[in-house]
Order: C-alpha cells, then sequence, then structure tokens
C-alpha cells in the first residue's frame, strides 16, 4: 500500500492537534463506527458511501458511510470497528486511518464515531463484492462536488411531534446525503476548510466550506436525552 498522500498528511495533522467531541455512552445507547473512506482517482479525491437494503434494521435505504456497531468479542476499539465494518461490507482490506471526527448520537440510539481512512487508488472496490443483505449499491462522489453551496440545504425536521432540529441535505445528482451521515459530512467539510491553499484547493476545488452551524456536534442530542429515550 502506498504511503498517505500529502494533503491528507495534512488532514491528519489537524484532526491530531484539535480536540475532538468524545460522547459518554448514554444509558440505553450502544457504541458504533463508521469509515470515511479517502481515494484518489485520476488525480480528484472522491469519497465512498453505500446504499443501504431496505432488510437492515436502521435507516433503510439512506446513503451512508460503511459502518456499524461495536462488537465486544470482535473488536479491541472503535477505529477496528469501522474497519471491521468497511470489510464485511464492501471487500475493503487496507485502509490507512487518518484519524477522527466528532462523536455524535443518532434517533436510532448510538453513539457514532467516525475514522477517516485512505484507500489506495489501486485497490478497488468490487461492486460485486458487497454484502447483498446490507449494501444495494455503491456511491463514489468527488468531494469537489459535494462541497458545491448549490447542493446543500439544512431544514427543520421534527421527532415525535416535540423536538425540532435542523438536519443537513446535500442533493448529489438525485441521491440525497442526510441524517446523521450529512452531519458527518458537514463536520468533514470543515476539517477540510482549515487545510492550506493549495491542499483545499487540490481537494475541493474552488470551493470552500464556510458553514459554521453546530447541527454537527450532537450537542442538540445531548441535550434532548430523556426525549430521545422515549420508547418509538
Amino acid at each position: 500500500m502506498q504511503t498517505i498522500p500529502k494533503c491528507l498528511g495534512e488532514l491528519h495533522s489537524i484532526l491530531q492537534s484539535e480536540s475532538r467531541l468524545v460522547i459518554d455512552l448514554p444509558e440505553g445507547f450502544k457504541r458504533a463506527a463508521v469509515l470515511i473512506p479517502f481515494v484518489c482517482r485520476e488525480k480528484n479525491y472522491s469519497l465512498i458511501f453505500t446504499r443501504r437494503t431496505s432488510d437492515v434494521t436502521h435507516h433503510k435505504n439512506e446513503i451512508s458511510f460503511p459502518g456499524g456497531r461495536y462488537e465486544d468479542d470482535l473488536d479491541r476499539d472503535l477505529i477496528q470497528t469501522a474497519l471491521r465494518e468497511a470489510d464485511e461490507e464492501l471487500g475493503i482490506k487496507n485502509v490507512r486511518v487518518i484519524g477522527l471526527l466528532d462523536d455524535l448520537l443518532t434517533i436510532s440510539k448510538y453513539v457514532v464515531t467516525p475514522v477517516v481512512g485512505h484507500i489506495d487508488d489501486k485497490e478497488e472496490v468490487d461492486p460485486n463484492n458487497v454484502s447483498i443483505h446490507e449494501i444495494d449499491y455503491i456511491l463514489e462522489t468527488q468531494i469537489r462536488e459535494l462541497a458545491l453551496p448549490e447542493i446543500f440545504s439544512v431544514k427543520e425536521m421534527t421527532y415525535q411531534n416535540d423536538f425540532v432540529f435542523l438536519v443537513p441535505f446535500f442533493d448529489y445528482g438525485g441521491e440525497i446525503i442526510w441524517g446523521a451521515t450529512g452531519r458527518i459530512l458537514v463536520n468533514l467539510l470543515s476539517k477540510l476548510n482549515l487545510l492550506s491553499p493549495k491542499c483545499r484547493h487540490k481537494l475541493m476545488g474552488q470551493n470552500s466550506w464556510n458553514f459554521n452551524s453546530m447541527i454537527d456536534n450532537g450537542l442538540e442530542y445531548i441535550e434532548n436525552l430523556d426525549l430521545l429515550k422515549r420508547k418509538s
């Protein structure tokens, strides 16, 4: 496997130098992790998402990063959870870990840790090697297109007719990235905006990410834990 590219090395330094939000596990919640896979194709950086099937327990038919629940008997830490799940779902075996983003809470009662990783551009993700129970198809998106302001919006949504909160939406050519995955993407783009101008241009083109909202840090969920603990 090749060494980590220079600009992702910059991102690694940023993630190492900045404190991140670490959420203590609330009662009734479980831990999970997702992998944010960077890949460079013909000098353009992309992210790999998946579309979940209708057979999974949570977030049916939604766009997500590969990932899943922490397993005590399989995982020594949450990084291993993300790597194991990416292997099980997509057959990805060789990942260089770059760092971690902020934890976030989901209404499905998980504390999710996003793990940023790099896949060698020669590492093929075989669409025929996906978990057909969990994954409908693979969605590979160029970061410069995800950073376009016209595809991004924030909408108010209501949970259990009581709790109104802001949800980010990315409309990528009709593929809607929203919810927890959208919040992770907002956090990631905010970190990419801290790169040097050269690296920021390399990853995001002419775009920069200037959205300064608190929707990506999970605090609105922490403040409403009593609501989230209600049984559906």
